[in-house]
Parts: structure tokens; sequence; C-alpha cells
């Protein structure tokens, strides 16, 4: 039996991380991008503070941050935490404040705010009935393993998708991952759950739930910002 099929309850926590420095955005802090006349962290607490089923909800960010945050958040929904030197770091420091009774946890990047309602709860719909769950897109291109600047072979794209958040685990499993890899390097935290040889289904998403990582994706945010208006 696995060490984790013995959880009963089901409560929802969610950890969003926006405390990364920006460097491929050429920005300092890209938190405090505006959206709209919202920074950009307070869109992904928006959308997770409106889902019912999830309990507690931890920002992570920089603490020069803490004050702003504090001005346009529901202090009473959500638990601020200062983030750490590298993403994984940030992400355990939610992690290590969430309530005794959370048994499941959403992890989200705050550089995607247009996440939907749907997507998160159907990653929460998944996840009663899986260990780990991410969601994701199917790849829309053709896609090239290249070595030294020349096509090696080309990937199969129907088994090809792009990962993204929110990525749902019960929260002994993912605790368990990050004490036993941390010093490992990895980009998300279904990788660690992979090492540990451990399945983790994939759901499909949608593409306007991207990530905010160069100066173009600016551009694009602020379409859809203006757009939902």
């Amino acid at each position: 039996m696995p060490p984790f099929s013995h959880i009963m309850r089901f409560n929802v926590g969610a950890v969003i991380v926006c405390a990364g420095k920006g460097i491929r955005l050429r920005e300092t802090d890209k938190a405090i991008l505006n959206l709209g006349i919202k920074p950009l962290f307070w869109h992904s607490v928006n959308i997770f503070n409106g889902i019912k089923e999830i309990k507690q909800i931890v920002l992570v960010l920089n603490r020069r941050n803490f004050r702003l945050a504090n001005k346009v958040i529901n202090k009473k929904r959500v638990l601020l935490v200062e983030g750490g030197k590298r993403r994984k770091d940030s992400v355990f420091n939610g992690l290590s404040v969430l309530k005794k009774d959370i048994s499941h946890v959403l992890i989200h990047d705050g550089a995607r705010p247009f996440v939907s309602k749907l997507t998160v709860l159907n990653v929460i719909k998944a996840l009663k009935r899986q260990e780990a769950v991410i969601c994701g897109i199917k790849s829309p291109d053709t896609l090239k393993l290249v070595g030294g600047g020349f096509v090696k072979k080309t990937l199969d794209r129907k088994n090809i998708f792009f990962a993204q958040t929110p990525q749902g685990f019960e929260k002994d499993l993912i605790l368990s991952a990050y004490k036993k890899f941390k010093k490992i390097n990895f980009t998300d935290e279904a990788q660690i759950i992979e090492l540990m040889g451990r399945r983790v289904k994939v759901i499909e998403s949608d593409s306007r739930n991207f990530k905010i990582t160069y100066p173009g994706d600016i551009l694009l945010a602020k379409a859809l910002v203006s757009y939902k208006r």
C-alpha cells in the first residue's frame, strides 16, 4: 500500500509564489507590476480566494512587498510569507506554514495571473482520486530534439504537454519529496514526485494560463486585462 494512501480527510490549501526577481523580464521585482490597477500577485490571489474548496491561502512574497499586499488583499484569508533565495525555497517556506488539517495543497506561480477558476477546480477534482496532479496544454507546434545546432529527432507532439500551475499534491507527499531531494535543482514540483517513482496525473488547461516571463508577455497580459474590462 502506498505510504500516503491512508489520508481520508480532504482539506485543500494553496501556496501562491510570487517572490522571483524577474531577471528574464528585465524587472527587479515583477510581483508588483501593475496589471490594470492591481499588482501582478493580486490576480492569482483573487481567483483562489473565490474558491470555497480552498481552506487556506499562503502568498509568498519578498518582504518589501508585504505592505503593498496588506493594502490589496483580504488579510483574514491570506497569510503572507517571506520568499527564499530560489523558487524551491519560497515554495517550501509556503508549505511549512500550512495548517495541520490541510491534507492537500495547490502550488501556483503568481506570475500566471489568468488561471481560470475551472482549471483550479479541475485540479482539485482530480486530486480527490490522485496523489499528484498537474495541468498543462498540449503542444501546438512540431517539436525537434536538437543537438549541436542540428535536428536529431522529431518528437511526437501528441504526447507532449507544456506544464503549468497550479500543481496539486497530498501535502505529506510533497513535503517528503522536498526533504528527500532538497539538494536537487528542479523547475517544478512534479519533477521531484517523478523522482520518487510516483505517478503524476495530467489534466488539460488552456493557453491563457501563461506565465509572465518576458517583456512581450506584459503586453499580452495588459491586453487581456483591458479586454476583460
